[in-house]
């Protein structure tokens, strides 16, 4: 196995860290496409409720097999009451209802907002989470790109088909809201329970509206709607929340942003194929937009590249290596270096990397075939 030295992470991934990460994003994606499937079979409140209901069940049953230990005081219990609220029960009906007049592929761009949402408000409500030119840029370039995707008419005339585009950005004004309530409140909880307690306090809430205004369509599930929701819940909020603290495990928090790109195009991909939806011309420039104040926001390929300039350094590179079980630690197979001339900016340096990087990869396959001792 390969890997190439693309150091411009804040910190390099293994191939496995890439793939949960990317799963996840995959995941999370897919979670639009089963709220298209199920719109058609049942309403939207109930998806909502069989995702958290069936969710929170499992995970209770896993906490119970796995025994695991904790004490619950009455104020965690408040705080994850709160956290139900803002992470669960709104942001899923939001999204669900908004779903009804909107695709799953528009309503994923516009739930990519959250985490440029969530820069904005914790500069407010945080006192040490600054808010940076880079993150401020980003922020503004997310805007523009929510204005792009929604389209500027929608802001100056609200219509019957455009009420589910500002359904959706309010659910990203709630998972923001969720974060910064998170990182205050429930930074003590162990993951897992945090988890758990959100889908049980969501099921709560939703159970006495599920049995008095659903009881008929509770009464009429069939196979399609069972098993829909069940691989639901499953996938994207049971594995999913496995695979999130996995990588919060391994990787750190920073890395997650990388599934907030990944989960547009995930589920643009998978409501194209499963369902035939076709996303207009100013929704992929919307969220190309959006990607890029991604980007700009997170700072680590500038980051990158001005820390080199700024440190004077006289030359830098690519390395490609073998993968063992230490961090860049394998044998290499082919190292390419360029010195940095005093003009260089961060795009060149980047440009000139990557161009070693194409030449790199093709040479190191080659001598791996022809068998060449390292």
């Amino acid at each position: 196995m390969l890997i190439l030295d693309v150091s411009c992470y804040r910190s390099v991934m293994s191939n496995r860290d890439w793939f949960l990460v990317i799963s996840l994003g995959i995941l999370w994606g897919a979670s639009f496409l089963f709220v298209e499937v199920l719109l058609d079979l049942i309403n939207p409140f109930l998806i909502v409720y069989f995702r958290v209901s069936v969710a929170s069940v499992i995970l209770v049953l896993f906490l119970y097999l796995s025994r695991a230990k904790f004490i619950l005081s009455y104020k965690a219990v408040y705080n994850l009451f709160i956290m139900a609220m803002l992470n669960n029960v709104m942001p899923f009906l939001l999204i669900a209802y908004g779903q009804q007049t909107t695709t799953g592929g528009l309503a994923s761009i516009l739930n990519a907002n959250t985490s440029l949402i969530t820069i904005l408000l914790a500069s407010i409500f945080i006192p040490y989470e600054k808010l940076t030119f880079n993150r401020l840029l980003g922020v503004l370039i997310g805007l523009f790109g929510i204005i792009i995707a929604v389209g500027y008419e929608s802001f100056s005339t609200i219509y019957a088909d455009s009420h589910g585009k500002f359904l959706i950005l309010l659910a990203t004004l709630s998972y923001s809201f969720a974060g910064i309530w998170a990182k205050l409140k429930l930074s003590d909880l162990p993951p897992l329970i945090s988890a758990t307690g959100m889908l049980t306090f969501s099921t709560v809430i939703l159970s006495p509206f599920a049995a008095v205004y659903f009881h008929d369509d509770l009464m009429n599930l069939n196979f399609p709607i069972i098993f829909y929701s069940v691989m639901f819940a499953l996938l994207c909020s049971v594995v999913a929340y496995f695979l999130y603290f996995k990588i919060l495990e391994k990787t750190g928090a920073g890395n997650l942003l990388i599934c907030t790109i990944i989960i547009p195009p995930a589920s643009i991909i998978l409501n194209s194929l499963v369902l035939g939806q076709v996303i207009s011309s100013s929704e992929l420039i919307g969220l190309m937009i959006i990607i890029v104040g991604l980007v700009v926001l997170d700072g680590r390929l500038k980051n990158f590249f001005l820390k080199k300039i700024k440190n004077n350094e006289k030359k830098t590179g690519c390395t490609v290596h073998y993968v063992n079980e230490k961090l860049d630690s394998g044998n290499t197979i082919i190292q390419k270096v360029f010195f940095i001339d005093k003009r260089d900016n961060e795009q060149i340096l980047k440009s000139k990397t990557q161009k070693l990087e194409y030449k790199a990869f093709p040479e190191a396959i080659i001598k791996i075939f022809r068998n060449i001792n390292y």
